[in-house]
């Protein structure tokens, strides 16, 4: 199980065709572009330092293309996610905080203050960022760092966030931070209105811009009303293009790049057509038009036409990939969405697609709810908090919430909407997945889910308002981050949307249509 874990991920998910990094590319925000199937490095977000770290004491990962697998060396994964004890500089955000401080790269972080780390450096470093945003000790963080064999104390002035800033999920603090995010996407957005293509190429570049729209919408933008209304109407030409071609918009059932010709079926199609779905219906739940509504009817459509006999739902239509399996359920998931998503608009998806679903996913169950990964031996039982959110949002968009099997998968989003770090292959998908879904599971899912989680959201921050992706068990055992690879648009909206979904409030409206409200 743990091979096909790996080869699930850097496969499936990194070695897809990837266009590459321009000579003169600034080394932020991932450094130099490693070869196929890895944008740049993993490493530890410094939060509102504008610092980028790895583990000074772990060797770095080895990855070598094996000609149709991949074989990975690097760190185990870990018991407590806490950390490092000392993290190395290897990027610096241009002119932010901590190089106008004068962090360098290669120097050391040891400690926050005079205090060397004890049990890990996230936590510490989170706290640390908080109290120096909101005004503590004038605004400076104060850094232990070892430098030529050395330690001294380093001064960093942090933005001012003012006194809100102490409680960054408060509705100004949110405020202010999905403010920051949103303009992030809005400079990076293209002018046909959707994002440069990474991972997954087309697929990624309509699922970049199908979040980064609900990223607008659930912060109060729709097609009429909002100061990103514009950038919303452009996400919704792009994606509403992308469905009208069937057949045309991905892999077209096999990879382009030559690297990857007689390794199996990598049609991807299925993701986008789920995410647009998704981005496309709630939009049309708000501001309903022919156009939109013949868009979503594409998507699912297409999304019909791609369930497989079992009444799974995989990567993309066209048999077993090069890893021999076909079905995998965080897609399942995500169709179920889609699908709903169209129902709301009055199209009519078949009993029969939703029954033939419903039996896969209790066939890859243990019965308690959570979803496995397929109903192959090895895979299915073991339960996880993004593919069971994703079901159960999608049970709830269908109007089947309150099901027998549909209230199951409710009750497992409750009880681990704080075990998202213990996912598999991308760790913003569960994030996200989790985020949604424990807003619509209710307040103790969400606060299950920010105890766990909001380290991480102070850690993900970056002086430019964008997000960025972090390590992980998975990620530090394989030397390679699918994240990474799908970049930083991606990591920034999936981020924002979580927050601007909990707690919803006049300002930020949420996402009503994908949570079954």
């Amino acid at each position: 199980m743990r091979a096909f874990v790996r080869h699930s991920l850097s496969l499936c998910l990194a070695a897809l065709l990837l266009p590459t990094l321009s000579a003169g590319a600034s080394e932020w925000p991932f450094g130099k572009a490693r070869g196929f199937g890895m944008r740049g490095g993993d490493y530890y977000n410094l939060g509102l330092i504008g610092a980028k770290a790895r583990d000074a004491d772990a060797q770095a990962p080895q990855t070598q293309d094996m000609g149709g697998g991949m074989r990975r060396g690097g760190a185990a994964r870990p018991t407590h996610d806490r950390g490092p004890l000392r993290l190395e500089v290897v990027l610096l955000f241009p002119e932010g905080p901590g190089e106008k401080a004068g962090l360098a790269k290669g120097d050391v972080i040891v400690g926050v203050g005079r205090k060397a780390f004890q049990e890990g450096s996230l936590e510490p470093l989170a706290e640390a960022l908080v109290k120096a945003e909101s005004g503590a000790k004038k605004g400076i963080l104060t850094l232990l760092v070892e430098r030529d064999g050395k330690r001294e104390k380093l001064a960093i002035a942090i933005p001012q966030g003012g006194k809100e800033a102490s409680k960054p999920l408060k509705a100004k603090a949110r405020k202010a931070v999905i403010a920051k995010a949103l303009a992030f996407l809005d400079s990076k957005q293209a002018s046909s209105g959707g994002f440069a293509q990474t991972l997954s190429g087309a697929n990624g570049a309509v699922v970049q811009t199908a979040v980064a729209g609900l990223a607008w919408l659930a912060a109060g933008n729709d097609l009429e009303q909002g100061a990103y209304k514009e950038n919303v109407t452009k996400a919704v030409e792009f994606v509403s293009r992308w469905c009208a071609r069937p057949g045309e918009q991905g892999m077209g059932g096999g990879m382009a790049d030559p690297r990857m010709q007689g390794r199996g079926n990598w049609n991807q199609n299925n993701w986008g057509f789920a995410h647009a779905a998704i981005f496309l219906g709630e939009v049309h739940a708000r501001t309903p038009t022919r156009d939109v509504k013949q868009a979503l009817a594409n998507a699912a459509k297409a999304l019909l036409d791609a369930q497989e006999e079992s009444g799974g739902w995989a990567h993309g239509p066209g048999g077993p990939n090069g890893l021999g399996y076909v079905e995998l359920n965080i897609v399942t998931g995500l169709a179920l969405c889609g699908l709903g998503m169209a129902q709301k608009s009055g199209y009519e998806v078949p009993e029969e697609a939703i029954e033939k679903a419903e039996a896969y996913l209790k066939a890859s169950s243990s019965g308690d709810g959570g979803i496995g990964y397929s109903d192959k031996p090895g895979q299915r039982g073991q339960g996880n908090i993004g593919r069971s959110a994703a079901a159960m949002l999608g049970y709830g968009v269908l109007g089947l919430g309150k099901s027998g099997w549909g209230a199951k998968m409710r009750k497992y989003v409750e009880r681990t909407a704080d075990k998202v770090l213990g996912g598999h292959a991308s760790l913003m998908q569960h994030i996200l997945l989790a985020g949604v879904g424990a807003n619509a599971a209710g307040k103790s899912a969400v606060s299950k889910f920010w105890k766990a989680l909001e380290r991480d959201l102070i850690l993900a921050r970056a002086p430019d308002g964008s997000f960025q992706p972090r390590p992980w068990h998975e990620s530090l055992s394989m030397g390679s981050n699918s994240d990474v690879t799908f970049g930083q648009i991606w990591t920034t909206a999936a981020w924002t949307v979580v927050l601007a979904c909990a707690p919803q409030g006049p300002d930020h409206p949420g996402l009503p249509a994908w949570l079954g409200r």
